[in-house]
C-alpha cells in the first residue's frame, strides 16, 4: 500500500454539512432558552443554554463562507438566501396575524439576511478587486454602487416603518402585519441579527481563505466582544449584540471550525431554510401549551 493513499486521520473530519448540523443541534439548544423559558426546565438551564447557542452562528458563517467560495452559481446562491430570509419573515408574518392573541408575537430575528448581506459583500468585494486587476472601471463603478445601494435599504426601511398605518383605516393589528411584511423583505445591513459587525466578521473570515486564518478571526472578535462589553452603548446600532457575555463564548467554536476537513458532504440543501422558523414557533408553542395547562 502506498503511503500517499492512507488518509491522515487528522485531516478527515468534519464536512461543511456536517458542520452544519452541529449548527443546527447548538441553535436548538438556544432556543430552548430563548423561546421555552417558560418551561421550568429550560428556566433551570437557561445560561449554560444561551452560553451553548453562542456555538451555533459562527459555524453557520464558516459554512457559509464556503458555500459562497464553492457554490457553483454565486447568483442562485444570493437568490436562494434572499429568498429563504423573505420566506421566514413571511412566515412570521402570518403566525404573528393569525395566533397573536393566543401564542403570543413573535419579533422579526432573521439571521439567513445576514448571511445574504455577508455573501452579498464577498461577491462586490470580489467585483471591485477583479475590475481594479483587470482596469475594468465600468465593473468597479457598478460594485461600488452596489455597496452604497445597501446603504440606502435602510432609508427606505426607515421611512416606510414609521409609516401611521392606522391613517389609512388599519387597526392595530393591521399595523403590526404591515410592519412585519416591511420586515420580510426589506431588512437593512444595518439592522441585521448580530449587527453589522458579524458580517463584517464573516467578510474578513472569506478573504482568511483557510479554516486556521478563519478560526483565528473568530478568536480576534470573541476577545473584542468580551473587551468591548462595558462599552457596547458607543457602538453603533445593534453592534451591542456582538459584544459581552454570552455573545463572547462564539469563540468555543473555535475547535468545530478547526475539524474541518474542506469537503462539502452530502445533505439536504434546504433542510436548514425550513427548519428554522418551524422549530422556533414549535418551541414557542410548547412554551404556550405548558403555560396554559399548569401555570393557570
Amino acid at each position: 500500500m502506498r503511503l500517499n493513499s492512507v488518509k491522515n486521520p487528522l485531516t478527515t473530519r468534519l464536512t461543511s454539512y456536517q458542520i452544519k448540523m452541529i449548527a443546527v443541534f447548538f441553535m436548538t439548544l438556544d432556543h430552548l432558552a430563548a423561546y421555552g423559558f417558560e418551561i421550568p426546565l429550560f428556566t433551570a438551564y437557561y445560561t449554560p443554554l444561551r452560553v451553548l447557542g453562542r456555538i451555533a452562528a459562527p459555524l453557520f458563517l464558516f459554512t457559509v463562507t464556503e458555500s459562497v467560495r464553492h457554490t457553483r452559481s454565486r447568483k442562485c446562491f444570493l437568490l436562494r438566501l434572499y429568498l429563504g430570509a423573505v420566506g421566514v419573515g413571511l412566515f412570521t408574518a402570518v403566525t404573528n396575524f393569525l395566533f397573536s392573541d393566543s401564542v403570543g408575537m413573535f419579533i422579526q430575528s432573521n439571521i439567513l439576511f445576514t448571511f445574504f448581506y455577508v455573501a452579498l459583500y464577498i461577491t462586490l468585494i470580489e467585483q471591485i478587486i477583479s475590475a481594479v486587476r483587470e482596469h475594468d472601471g465600468k465593473r468597479g463603478i457598478l460594485a461600488i454602487a452596489g455597496m452604497f445601494a445597501t446603504c440606502l435599504v435602510d432609508f427606505a426601511y426607515r421611512f416606510l416603518y414609521h409609516i401611521d398605518f392606522s391613517r389609512f383605516g388599519f387597526d392595530l393589528k393591521m399595523s403590526f402585519l404591515c410592519k412585519d411584511l416591511i420586515d420580510s423583505f426589506l431588512e437593512s445591513p444595518l439592522r441585521a441579527e448580530y449587527s453589522v459587525l458579524f458580517i463584517i466578521m464573516g467578510v474578513i473570515q472569506y478573504f482568511a481563505r483557510n479554516k486556521y486564518w478563519k478560526t483565528a478571526v473568530l478568536v480576534g472578535f470573541s476577545i473584542f466582544s468580551l473587551c468591548a462589553g462595558p462599552w457596547d452603548y458607543l457602538l453603533p446600532g445593534s453592534a451591542s449584540q456582538m459584544t459581552g457575555f454570552p455573545q463572547c463564548c462564539m469563540i468555543l467554536a473555535a475547535p468545530f471550525m478547526l475539524l474541518y476537513n474542506g469537503e462539502k458532504g452530502k445533505g439536504h440543501k434546504w433542510f436548514f431554510y425550513f427548519y428554522y422558523p418551524l422549530h422556533r414557533y414549535a418551541i414557542s408553542l410548547a412554551a404556550y401549551i405548558y403555560l396554559l395547562l399548569f401555570a393557570a
